[in-house]
């Protein structure tokens, strides 16, 4: 059985835990004292659905500064996903959100995308309520919002495999429409 490749580009603004969470995600450790990414990270990880399908989940990681604003045309080309990611206890992030989203949109069109709350282990210090990130995300027809924690590994995996999960059901719902 062949694997096929999925792309899924993380967007959002630095030091909010994009490179950590594509980490614990891929199955790496919590770095304390992870450096802000400079340029583009490449994450990988395989995964077999219950069903028999394997697949290659690529994870690129852009650094979220604005000098690499530059790079983000040709770092989305080819994604399947987005995971737009800000920081819970920082509002300018969540605010950021809408400048990524936007790059995305006029690089890629509608693309299926969730949005992550990260740093979740921070509540008592939380900026963005959870409701704000909600209603966001159904405004922009995101398929969910998520609050996670990479340094706790709390929930780090639901929004990749929701947005894989969905991906994959829109591929098999595609190719069943078009043997027919």
């Amino acid at each position: 059985m062949s694997t096929s490749v999925i792309k899924l580009s993380l967007c959002g603004p630095g030091g909010v835990g994009k490179t950590s969470l594509a980490r614990v995600f891929t199955g790496g450790s919590f770095n304390e004292s992870e450096r802000i990414t400079v340029g583009i990270q490449h994450f990988f990880k395989k995964l077999r659905w219950v069903n028999g399908t394997e697949v290659t989940i690529s994870i690129w990681d852009l650094g979220g500064e604005h000098r690499f604003f530059f790079l983000a045309p040709a770092f989305l080309r080819g994604a399947r996903g987005v995971v737009y990611v800000f920081d819970i206890t920082r509002e300018e992030t969540f605010i950021e959100i809408e400048n990524w989203r936007r790059v995305v949109e006029d690089t890629l069109g509608p693309i299926p995308a969730v949005l992550v709350g990260n740093k979740k282990d921070l509540e008592s210090l939380r900026m963005v309520p959870r409701e704000t990130a909600l209603e966001y995300a159904r405004a922009h027809n995101l398929l969910g919002y998520f609050e996670v924690s990479a340094k706790q590994l709390i929930e780090v995996e639901d929004p990749f495999l929701f947005l894989i999960k969905y991906i994959l059901d829109k591929r098999r719902e595609y190719e069943q429409g078009s043997s027919h």
